[in-house]
Order: C-alpha cells, then sequence, then structure tokens
C-alpha cells in the first residue's frame, strides 16, 4: 500500500498547466475583461481606419495609382487588425508566458502573411494599371496569370519563410534548396521566361501598342500592324497581308521604328530639267518651288537646290516636311507638289528631261 501510494504521488498532472491558466483568469477577470474591451476599441478603430483611408483615396470607383493604392489597403483582413490589436495589448499586460508565446506566434503569422498579401496586392495592381492604360490588356491576359501566379508563390514563400524562421527552425536549408531548384527551373525553362519578361518590358516602357505600324530588323526587316501582343510572341500583320509572328525577346533586340508615334514626315524629291534651261529659269524655279511647297497645307517647305549636272539633265533636290504622322497625308502632299510644280514649269517654257532611250525604246520579242 505504501509502495501505490508513492507510485501515485509521483504520477505528473498533465492538467495542471491548464488548471494554472484557469485560476489566472480566475484571479484577473477583471483585468482580463478591461484588455478585451481595449482590444475590441483597437479592433474598431483599425477597421475604421481602413474604411477611411478607402474613401479618401476614392473606393471601388478609384483610378490610376489611387486604385491600387484603394486595392491594397482594402486587402487588410481582420485576422491581422485583431491580431495587432492583440498585440498591443499583450505589451502592456501581465498575463503567463504560454499565452503571451501563443499571441506573439499568431500576430507573426498574421503580420507575415498581411504582408504577402499587400506585396502580391501592389505588384499585381500595378501592372494590371499599367497594362490598363491600354489596348494591350486584353492580349496578356495569359501572361498576367503567369504573372499572378509567380508573385503569389514568391510573396507567399517569403512569408513562409520568415514564420519559420521565428519560430526557431533553421531555414538555411530550406532557402538553398529553394535557391538550387529556382535555379534549375531557370535554365530549363528560360526561353519562356526571358520573352515573359520582355513581354513585361513592353507593357512598361511602351515602344509600342497593338495597332501601331512599327518596322524592326533594318533593311532586310519587316514592317507591319501590330495585331497582338501574347506571352511569347508578338504578331504583325505585314503590308502585304501575311501574319508575322516574332519572339517578344527577339523583338527588343532589334531597333524598332514606331511609325505611328511620327508628328511629322519629311519628303525628299529629284526632278530634272533639259540642260540647255535658261540660267535665269534655273535660278528662279527654287523660289517657285518653295512657293508651291509652303502653299501646301500642313506642309513646311525646307530646301529645293541644284544638286547634279550632268550631259542629259539639271537634277533639282527638293526636301519638305508633312506635320503629319500618317504616311497617306505625305503621299497627298507629294502627289499635289508634283502637279503644282509640273503646271509651273509648263507655264515658265521649262522642261522635263525625257526618260533614258531604254526606257522608251522598242518593245521586247514576243511582246506587242
Amino acid at each position: 500500500m505504501i509502495l501505490n501510494s508513492s507510485a501515485a504521488a509521483e504520477q505528473p498532472d498533465l492538467f495542471i498547466n491548464w488548471r494554472r491558466l484557469i485560476d489566472w483568469f480566475g484571479d484577473h477577470y477583471a483585468e482580463i475583461l478591461t484588455a478585451g474591451a481595449i482590444g475590441i476599441v483597437i479592433v474598431l478603430g483599425l477597421i475604421g481606419l481602413r474604411g477611411l483611408i478607402r474613401r479618401l483615396l476614392g473606393g471601388p470607383e478609384a483610378t490610376g495609382w489611387r486604385k491600387v493604392a484603394e486595392g491594397v489597403v482594402a486587402r487588410t483582413y481582420l485576422f491581422f487588425i485583431v491580431m495587432a490589436a492583440a498585440k498591443i495589448v499583450s505589451e502592456q499586460t501581465v498575463m503567463p508566458h504560454r499565452l503571451a508565446d501563443a499571441i506573439d506566434f499568431l500576430f507573426i503569422v498574421a503580420a507575415a502573411l498581411q504582408v504577402a498579401i499587400w506585396t502580391r496586392a501592389l505588384i499585381v495592381g500595378a501592372i494590371e494599371r499599367r497594362i490598363g492604360e491600354g489596348e494591350t490588356g486584353r492580349n496578356l491576359s495569359t501572361a498576367m496569370g503567369i504573372i499572378r501566379a509567380l508573385v503569389t508563390a514568391g510573396a507567399f514563400l517569403i512569408a513562409i519563410i520568415v514564420i519559420l524562421d521565428n519560430v526557431g527552425v533553421n531555414v538555411t536549408g530550406l532557402v538553398a534548396g529553394l535557391g538550387i531548384g529556382g535555379i534549375a527551373i531557370g535554365l530549363a525553362a528560360q526561353g519562356i521566361f526571358k520573352d515573359l519578361f520582355a513581354a513585361l518590358a513592353i507593357i512598361f516602357d511602351r515602344p509600342f501598342r497593338v495597332g501601331d505600324t512599327i518596322s524592326f530588323g533594318g533593311p532586310t526587316g519587316s514592317t507591319g500592324t501590330v495585331e497582338h501582343i501574347g506571352l511569347k510572341t508578338t504578331r504583325l500583320r505585314s503590308l502585304d497581308g501575311e501574319l508575322i509572328a516574332v519572339g517578344n525577346d527577339k523583338l527588343l533586340l532589334d531597333r524598332i521604328h514606331n511609325h505611328a508615334q511620327q508628328q511629322r514626315r519629311r519628303g525628299v524629291m529629284t526632278i530634272s530639267v533639259l540642260p540647255d534651261t535658261r540660267p535665269d529659269l534655273l535660278d528662279a524655279l527654287p523660289r517657285e518651288i518653295e512657293t508651291i511647297v509652303s502653299a501646301q497645307k500642313r506642309a513646311t517647305f525646307d530646301r529645293a537646290h541644284a544638286a547634279k549636272i550632268g550631259l542629259s539633265s539639271i537634277d533639282y533636290e527638293i526636301v519638305f516636311f508633312v506635320e503629319a504622322g500618317e504616311f497617306a497625308a505625305l503621299a497627298q502632299a507629294r502627289h499635289d507638289i508634283i502637279v503644282a510644280v509640273a503646271r509651273r514649269m509648263t507655264e515658265l517654257g521649262i522642261e522635263f528631261t525625257p526618260p533614258p532611250a531604254a526606257a522608251v525604246g522598242p518593245p521586247e520579242l514576243g511582246k506587242p
């Protein structure tokens, strides 16, 4: 009997910590109720502050960067607000260590996850705002899906690492493993990622938009109208009507000429007159050309000079600008100038140089 009593006395009390916690609540219920009331007031105040900031930013109808900021504030969740209030109250209250440690742990979890949510909302919102300013948004839906997935994975992975590090887990090996895995994935899919980041460069740098006519690849390259900006390729409709698909990364490595962004166009023409034209008419011709060019709508005269003399002709070079970006405006101005110059030269008695003999020679055999 004595041995049994001794064994029973040595058996540990598995619920001693719970009894101590209950006793602490019983001894300090008034202070606990006061701290709880203060915590509720802090929670209500933080919720009201969240609503006030959203209203100041313009609410759901906000635009531009205000919309991005409003979206970030709107994603401040109740769990973080409650744990922030509990943390504030626990800092000013004496409580059992286990309860304080539990509040600290939950606050770290809530803060890490909330920062991840804010970061994701800020990055994705900034990208969507940039896309939403133009016509490329509907063409980059696939890219945006991948971007959201990458940003979400990155933000929450960092949050999980921070949480594990704060609870005492050695995350060095985990970080090293993730780094090696990321390098392996990057090397395996480097082509996709190069085009993806090139698509992001197109979004932010805006070298062109859907509907713009661009040229790339130099003299042997291509010219076309941008129809689609995708995750991997940009598709253009060439002047001949064919569809051109070019990788985003390759496209940005070339020099791009965006004709849609032109504000003026330069026109250069050459006219040839007979070499036996009277000198006074040769001298007067540039002034006549200046008058003709200046009379055209949206045309600005630059210069007109005799540039070359030969046995069969005297060549004049005419340079002017059209204050419009459309090629059609340049073509129409050039047409009007040619007609007006021809009419004025006829009035002055100045004759154009006839075409070379080869161009007006006899027809080839077998042709009418």
